[in-house]
């Protein structure tokens, strides 16, 4: 399973975003909105252009981040 760390753009209707990634079999592991991140996990490879009306950007999880 993959983990990945999105950051949502401005207005986004998150219920339909949700809907969208279930139907994908993304699993959203959690909503982080005063930062504005999603934490998603996948089997799969996370398509950051098939996501770009959602997200400003998706980075696989690491173990070397740092803020």
């Amino acid at each position: 399973m993959n983990t990945y760390l999105a950051v949502l753009k401005k207005d986004i209707k998150v219920k339909k975003l949700e809907v969208l990634l279930e139907s994908k079999e993304i699993k959203l592991v959690a909503h982080y909105k005063t930062i504005g991140v999603m934490k998603l996990e996948s089997q799969l490879p996370i398509s950051e252009t098939e996501f770009q009306d959602y997200f400003i950007s998706i980075e696989e999880e690491k173990d070397n981040l740092t803020i």
